[in-house]
């Protein structure tokens, strides 16, 4: 008798993405994997309680991909790269991309926003192009930042700026450009009153999640 082929959660993880790369998060069924992996639903439930679970551990996946293609070197410029490569992924990986911003596990989508949140911190630590500016500044700026690229990441599937964000050159240059751009611009702008700052900084949290 043939001995049976052993799966690992890894086998799971591995077709459940490969499921949702080809179909989005709606491809996502325990049959569908199984077919995928051609064997029944049991090694699929062997390894995760329920397909909540399963789905889970593929959004966590995808989002270590993007740090993945974040931490990539593009131009050099660690302010610019992240950016490039938050687009690129979401290019690349339409709907990994999606799956990554539609979970239905509203407290993982903070969870991991927030860690994603302080990753990016800690890329621009030390940034030298922050010279000058308090955290409340930086804080800011990085904010407006993220929403730049993923504005550009977006755009695209409400039919625009496909030139920008399909040719990698133009996409750099862009991106180059803009990120500049917002980084001399916050640096121009006057400070503000304490009492206007520290109503700022509690929508700021309120926003972010941070408490």
């Amino acid at each position: 008798m043939p001995r049976k082929t052993q799966f690992t959660s890894q086998n799971v993880i591995l077709a459940a993405l490969e499921l949702v790369r080809e179909k989005g998060l709606a491809g996502l069924s325990a049959p569908a994997v199984a077919a995928k992996m051609g064997c029944s639903t049991m090694p699929i439930y062997s390894h995760f309680r329920n397909m909540h679970a399963l789905e889970d551990t593929v959004v966590r996946e995808i989002w270590k991909m993007i740090m993945e293609y974040q931490a990539k070197r593009y131009t050099g410029d660690i302010w610019v790269d992240p950016a490039i490569g938050y687009v690129r992924f979401a290019r690349d990986e339409r709907n990994l991309f999606r799956c990554m911003l539609d979970s239905h596990n509203l407290e993982l989508q903070y969870e991991l926003r927030m860690r994603h949140w302080e990753y990016m911190g800690g890329l621009l630590k030390d940034y030298d192009g922050f010279y000058g500016l308090d955290e409340y500044q930086k804080e800011r700026l990085r904010y407006s930042h993220a929403m730049l690229t993923h504005g550009v990441a977006m755009s695209p599937n409400i039919g625009m700026n496909r030139v920008i964000v399909e040719n990698d050159d133009i996409l750099s240059r862009y991106l180059s450009s803009a990120s500049q751009a917002l980084l001399e611009g916050y640096k121009k702008i006057p400070p503000i009153e304490e009492e206007k700052k520290r109503i700022a900084e509690a929508k700021l949290k309120e926003i972010t999640g941070d408490v």
